[in-house]
């Protein structure tokens, strides 16, 4: 997918080269998952290129910066030295990215993965994630942006999440079902995440 769509990128155009930005998010973020670190560094490095180009440009392109901010989160996982220091770029330039334009669905979405997924160590805060959680959903629903939306199911599974770890179970409650019922299939959330939170409770 990521292939096909360097073949047909405009390097020229912004657009066209935050999409391909867009594929390296994802495409990166699997990587990390499987512990495929090297694969990883090398989508790091070919996305901050095209990154890096944008803000040449266009210094307060909001999701270019939110994306600069991203990547060099997910160096994180394979740099435990320099954890503290490049959560901390991350952050900086993420809030940035918010500041520039705080109603980007997908700004807000990663101002939420950035305090969702640190330990309380590094920063991490579900109850602030929860929040920037809520308000990207608001956006996206307004918006009406939300069939076949991968984002958006997410962030249904992270704001029950959130809520879950927090112990507001009612809701999380609600938000398992509202996310099951956008996409039946989501496993982790259909064999996981919902029925442990049954079985507390009904305890």
């Amino acid at each position: 997918m990521t292939l096909k769509v360097e073949q047909n990128t405009n390097f020229n155009k912004t657009a066209d080269l935050l999409q391909l930005i867009h594929c390296y998010y994802g495409w990166t973020s699997e990587l990390l998952d499987s512990k495929q670190y090297k694969k990883a560094e090398t989508n790091i490095v070919k996305a901050e290129k095209w990154i890096d180009k944008i803000l040449a440009k266009e210094p307060n392109n909001a999701l270019a910066v939110n994306y600069k901010g991203v990547f060099i989160s997910y160096r994180i996982p394979y740099n435990k030295t320099k954890a503290m220091t490049l959560e901390k770029q991350s952050k900086q330039l993420i809030k940035k990215a918010l500041a520039l334009n705080p109603s980007n669905a997908q700004i807000l979405f990663d101002n939420g993965n950035a305090y969702y997924y640190p330990p309380k160590l590094f920063g991490g805060n579900k109850k602030t994630a929860l929040s920037y959680y809520q308000k990207a959903i608001s956006i996206l629903e307004k918006q009406k942006n939300t069939n076949g939306n991968w984002m958006y199911v997410q962030l249904l599974m992270l704001e029950a999440r959130c809520n879950d770890l927090l112990g507001n179970l009612e809701s999380a409650k609600k938000g398992y079902e509202k996310t099951l019922r956008t996409e039946p299939n989501f496993k982790i959330v259909r064999d996981k995440y919902y029925p442990e939170l049954q079985k507390q409770l009904t305890k």
